[in-house]
């Protein structure tokens, strides 16, 4: 029992300063870690395989969010404007 504590009293200290120095090593940023964070993120893209009318051949086409939702909105006004007649 004694030589347990003896090993665990010997173990405690030795894992402090390894704590401090990996502490002290990740504070410092380095210059790629500066550009990488200064580079806007890449907007997320969904990517789909699509057959236009008149093809065999499928496509695979990546857009944005934001692009398929413009597409469905000028998809649905010219289906209104049809639909009214003008």
């Amino acid at each position: 029992m004694k030589r347990l504590a003896a090993v665990l009293l010997l173990c405690i200290p030795a894992a402090a300063p390894v704590v401090a120095i990996a502490a002290e090593t990740e504070a410092p940023t380095t210059d790629a870690q500066q550009d990488s964070a200064a580079k806007p993120e890449k907007p997320k893209k969904i990517c789909r395989t699509e057959t236009k009318t008149g093809s065999v051949m499928p496509k695979r086409v990546c857009r944005t969010p934001e692009q398929i939702k413009a597409e469905q909105d000028a998809a649905q006004d010219q289906l209104d404007r049809k639909q009214r007649g003008i």
